[in-house]
């Protein structure tokens, strides 16, 4: 007979020594002991949440063989034997009338069920607004986030997920950068589900409406020192939501206009006076020049007379 255990472990190699611990197979048998890896251990991904354990099987036989339990077929029971039943005089049968035909029935419209309020969809059947709702469900646990209320809405082509909890300064990072690679992990799972790309906007503490105002802010004062210095003024780099805000805040001041600069990770937004910024003055410019004549009542200096101009030199005789 074979006996197996199946455990769990971090690596192939623990799983290995935790199902050959679960099996406590006796020492006799302890050479013919068998493992076979049933599933590959998964890391987890940006290291908080997902990945699984690697999972091993351990078996030995034993050489005893297994006792087949015969299943027992019910017995038939016989046939009990019935009294002879006395004939009933026939009777006359009536005779049958012939059925009438009815007029054919108009055949009534079929009536709809009224579909539930939960059925009715205002968006493409490609966005899956439960889905989203699940995936980020399961980042929050990664997170060790609890109790936290997540409800998401479909607008031009946009999810809105509306998130509510506790903690929120886990989710949303320095700068943001958290809650934009959440957003960006959601889309790319909607796009493998669905093969169409939609975009995601996570809303949490209202730091969308916090941060879209320091956006304007800066923008509006940053322009406004565009126009005195008529010099150019360089943001950080910034994600393609927060340039968006900036240039369409820009395009309310008159006499400054932007522009993004840069590439990848490192795209940034600029501001510059219409028709272009002044260029800085060189640098010989600011300086001031050396003066190189030599003062009116400078006299040079004499050599003595009773001096040598060398030195005295002294050679070895040897």
């Amino acid at each position: 007979m074979i006996k197996e255990y199946i455990a769990t472990g971090k690596t192939i190699e623990e799983a290995i020594a935790n199902a050959k611990v679960g099996l406590s197979a006796p020492d006799r048998f302890m050479l013919d002991v068998k493992t076979e890896v049933l599933e590959m251990p998964r890391k987890k991904i940006l290291g908080l949440f997902g990945g699984a354990d690697a999972k091993v099987k351990a078996y030995y036989d034993d050489g005893v063989k297994e006792k087949k339990v015969k299943k027992q077929k019910p017995k038939k029971a016989a046939p009990k034997k019935e009294a002879p039943k006395k004939e009933a005089p026939k009777k006359a049968e009536p005779k049958k009338e012939a059925p009438k035909k009815e007029a054919p029935k108009k055949a009534e419209p079929k009536k709809e069920a009224p579909k539930a309020e939960g059925e009715k969809r205002d968006y493409p059947a490609s966005v899956d607004l439960e889905f989203a709702k699940a995936y980020l469900s399961e980042i929050l646990k990664g997170l060790n986030i609890d109790g936290a209320s997540v409800n998401a809405t479909y607008s031009e082509g946009v999810i809105t997920i509306d998130l509510a909890c506790e903690d929120y300064g886990i989710i949303i990072g320095r700068r943001g950068e958290t809650l934009d690679s959440i957003q960006y992990l959601i889309s790319l799972a909607m796009k493998k589900r669905s093969n169409a790309y939609v975009r995601v906007s996570i809303n949490v503490g209202n730091y969308r409406e916090k941060r879209n105002e320091t956006l304007k802010h800066l923008a509006q004062k940053n322009s406004a020192y565009v126009l005195r210095t008529k010099r150019r003024y360089t943001f950080e780099p910034m994600n393609p939501y927060e340039r968006r805000v900036i240039h369409t805040t820009v395009q309310e001041i008159e006499g400054v206009e932007s522009r993004s600069i840069g590439s990848n990770q490192d795209r940034r937004v600029v501001i510059e006076p219409v028709g272009g910024a002044l260029k800085a003055p060189k640098r010989d410019d600011r300086r001031p020049k050396a003066t190189t004549s030599a003062p009116a009542d400078y006299t040079p200096k004499a050599d003595r007379a009773d001096l040598p101009k060398f030195g005295k030199i002294e050679v070895n005789k040897d």
